[in-house]
């Protein structure tokens, strides 16, 4: 075999094998939130949004509640007369999840997105830990909202 023929075939590998790296890393599962919560509320509007989980005793592992605001900002939530300890994600557009916060029942202390963002998920306490969730996952919320209009 020629030095020729040889060189290109390493290169033509390098490349290959460069290629392949880059399509492994950008190719990720976004999770289907409809399985893992079938009982999912979404609350786009003003009202909804305001009253959340107000005045709920208690909610199943299988149901949240996904909040769309009409524009990007820092979101701000709070339990004010919410009974039951809630865990609250703030998500990108894309779907990944940004941030996990625990909220304490019937605080009147805001829990804010550090981030500007237009949708959060609010479940039980400790749910996302449950369900293996975590900072940088990507949800596929794509069915929630299209859903909603």
């Amino acid at each position: 075999m020629s030095k020729l023929y040889l060189s290109f075939v390493q290169k033509s590998f390098k490349y290959f094998f460069l290629l392949f790296l880059v399509f492994e890393l950008e190719s990720f599962e976004k999770v289907d939130i409809k399985n893992l919560l079938p009982k999912l509320e979404v609350a786009s509007n003003f009202e909804d949004r305001k009253k959340g989980l107000m005045f709920i005793p208690s909610i199943s592992d299988e149901f949240g509640m996904f909040f769309i605001w009409e524009y990007k900002k820092k979101q701000c939530m709070w339990m004010k007369d919410t009974f039951m300890p809630l865990s609250v994600a703030y998500i990108a557009d894309n779907g990944e999840i940004i941030e996990i916060y625990d909220m304490v029942p019937f605080s009147k202390k805001s829990v804010c997105s550090e981030k500007p963002v237009k949708y959060a998920l609010e479940v039980n306490k400790d749910w996302f830990q449950k369900k293996g969730l975590k900072i940088g996952d990507v949800i596929n919320i794509n069915r929630i909202i299209k859903s909603d209009n």
